[in-house]
């Protein structure tokens, strides 16, 4: 499992844990919890463009490696 697979992993399972906690006494939600799980889904979704962005340019250089052996 990739570094970027395995962050994504555990944003996920604390944010699964945050919402969890949420949900089981949502009149006491406070602050810092809705806080904490925008900051959550904030770095979750930096590590996927991440990782999306490195999918693209691996992508990128194997075309351009492809079309250089064409040629």
């Amino acid at each position: 499992m990739t570094s970027s697979a395995t962050l994504i992993e555990q944003l996920c399972a604390r944010r699964s844990a945050l919402v969890q906690a949420m949900a089981a006494d949502p009149e006491q939600i406070t602050d810092e919890q809705i806080h904490d799980l925008a900051a959550l889904h904030a770095a979750l979704s930096a590590v996927e463009a991440e990782q999306r962005r490195a999918e693209r340019e691996t992508l990128h250089e194997e075309v351009q490696q492809r079309l250089g052996s064409l040629a």
